[in-house]
């Protein structure tokens, strides 16, 4: 704490700034005036459980009031807090008051025009969704916005299509579209929020991979959705998308290993680049559609075999990429090495 005497023009400036007297301070503080105009004096210090009160009652901080000085970082955090909340409630308010009174105008019409509710449903459920990615629907909660934001927004989404569902008497499709919709939030989502989450580092070492197979698991619920409603090759159909998702998950994979990046990169553009090239041979394969020119190579017939021209040029340029991601990975492994072993007979010398 500083002297007496800066302490007690402290407390007589502020208190002057309050517009009170030592009357009215004292009172506010249960003491005597006698005891505050020692304090302004510099006679004595006020006891020590006055502190808070003295706090409360002249706007300061603890650290103000023993240090006898306006802190002026602090007092324009705690400002630029205040402002920001302000504009925070602000911008929850409004739109939430939107949808409100957009929703009561749609009940009154709907009502006054079909004298019953029919496509009320439908604005309701838009507006629900609408509503759920706005980021001022996440102020509810304290913890886990990420994902509160993800389950209702995906939630809102299926639920809009099920309403307009209903409503166009056509329900089939809801499952196929709800799959495909959680099949993209999987995609998305999974790996920030284990990211985000307070789960082991093995997890979010593993945050693609469970991205990957959570997303494949539903890639094959919303095949068998599909095929319930509209049969069609389910074998092949699987098969392609295991084909599609091995790739994904042995990148995953190769990602987890203790090669450098430069490395990782390589190999996962490789295994992108082959499992493309062979995607067209696979699909003539199992569903039995001619693919035309697709493989034909032929740089002096580009009218005929342009696909298959581009195709090979697209791959050979991937490989080349590949490879040179992969030999700088490697030179940059044994500069690393060498470096480490001079340094260690350094060391010993």
């Amino acid at each position: 704490m500083t002297d007496k005497k800066s302490f007690g023009n402290f407390i007589k400036a502020k208190r002057l700034e309050k517009n009170y007297s030592q009357k009215e301070l004292a009172e506010l503080l249960y003491v005597t005036e006698s005891a505050v105009s020692k304090w302004e004096r510099g006679v004595s210090y006020p006891d020590v459980s006055l502190i808070t009160d003295i706090c409360r009652a002249l706007d300061l901080s603890e650290h103000e009031l023993l240090s006898a000085s306006v802190d002026t970082n602090a007092r324009k955090e705690k400002y630029e807090a205040k402002v920001y909340r302000k504009i925070a409630r602000t911008w929850f308010w409004i739109p939430t008051i939107c949808y409100i009174i957009t929703i009561i105008t749609c009940f009154i019409c709907n009502l006054a025009i079909n004298h019953t509710l029919s496509w009320f449903w439908v604005v309701l459920a838009s507006l629900l969704c609408a509503y759920s990615f706005v980021p001022t629907f996440t102020s509810f909660f304290s913890a886990n916005k990420l994902l509160v934001f993800t389950i209702t927004s995906l939630s809102s989404i299926c639920l809009l299509l099920l309403v307009c569902a209903i409503f166009t008497g056509t329900i089939y499709w809801v499952p196929t579209a709800c799959f495909g919709t959680a099949t993209g939030y999987a995609f998305l989502f999974v790996p920030i929020l284990i990211h985000k989450s307070n789960v082991s580092d093995i997890y979010k070492r593993l945050k693609f991979l469970i991205s990957f197979v959570s997303a494949f698991v539903l890639t094959i619920a919303l095949l068998a959705a599909v095929n319930v409603w509209n049969e069609f090759a389910l074998k092949p159909s699987l098969f392609m998308t295991v084909y599609g998702y091995l790739s994904l998950i042995l990148c995953a994979v190769l990602c987890l290993s203790h090669f450098n990046n430069f490395i990782k990169a390589g190999l996962c553009t490789l295994i992108a680049g082959a499992a493309c090239y062979a995607a067209n041979y696979m699909i003539e394969k199992l569903f039995f559609v001619e693919t035309g020119d697709s493989y034909i190579v032929n740089f002096l017939d580009w009218e005929n075999c342009v696909n298959g021209n581009v195709q090979l040029i697209i791959l050979l340029s991937v490989t080349f990429i590949g490879m040179v991601l992969i030999g700088i990975g490697v030179y940059r492994r044994q500069h690393s090495a060498i470096t480490d072993i001079v340094g260690e007979s350094c060391l010993h010398e």
